[in-house]
């Protein structure tokens, strides 16, 4: 352990659990429970296309949009001009009941495959997993807690070990279903039931 004067105080007495992002605009330190009610009473459930066309008049760069499980939400996306699309359930964090990305990724990616790029998160903890969401349709995986786990409890040479597990995994599975390169990661090389 790297912090022993942290780890003591935070792992025994709770503290500080301030969010520190969210205190400076609620002028006082924000624990859980203050930002969950933050997040509710400043979500809105009805935002939409429109609301997305009147973030694009002020924001010229690449736009991703992340949380797409639908492919009439994909075609939207497309039509809309978005740069890419997150295939995301957000970890089944938000709603644990929601379709799985890898099980929306297959539908989506048939409806807009290369008409836009198509990224994919929720559940990546192995080579397995990403090379599943690469032959589901994924262009890009993304890696989300894994990587967060080794760089706080390893820091950056934790971050690249992860990446060499991930990269060898990769190699043995493709090896393994006689996949030569990235491309050639498609659905018809994973068993879709049993």
């Amino acid at each position: 352990m790297n912090h022993w004067g942290w780890a003591f105080p935070v792992g025994v007495f709770g503290r500080p659990h301030d969010l520190g992002n969210i205190s400076t605009y609620m002028g006082k330190r924000v624990g859980l429970m203050d930002y969950m009610g933050y997040l509710s009473e400043n979500f809105d459930p009805s935002i939409g296309w429109k609301d997305l066309e009147w973030i694009r008049r002020f924001w010229k760069g690449k736009m991703i949009l992340k949380g797409i499980l639908d492919k009439d939400d994909a075609k939207e996306a497309v039509r809309f001009g978005a740069d890419g699309i997150v295939v995301s359930n957000h970890g089944g964090r938000q709603l644990d009941g929601a379709i799985s990305s890898a099980k929306a990724l297959p539908v989506i990616a048939d409806a807009v495959k290369g008409q836009i790029k198509i990224l994919a998160d929720s559940g990546i903890r192995s080579g397995l997993d990403v090379m599943h969401m690469l032959a589901l349709g994924a262009d890009v995986v993304m890696i989300g807690r894994s990587y967060i786990y080794a760089l706080a409890s390893g820091g950056e040479k934790a971050v690249i070990n992860l990446l060499d597990i991930y990269e060898r995994e990769m190699r043995i599975c493709m090896i393994l279903t006689g996949a030569r390169d990235i491309q050639s990661l498609t659905s018809d090389r994973l068993v879709h039931s049993l």
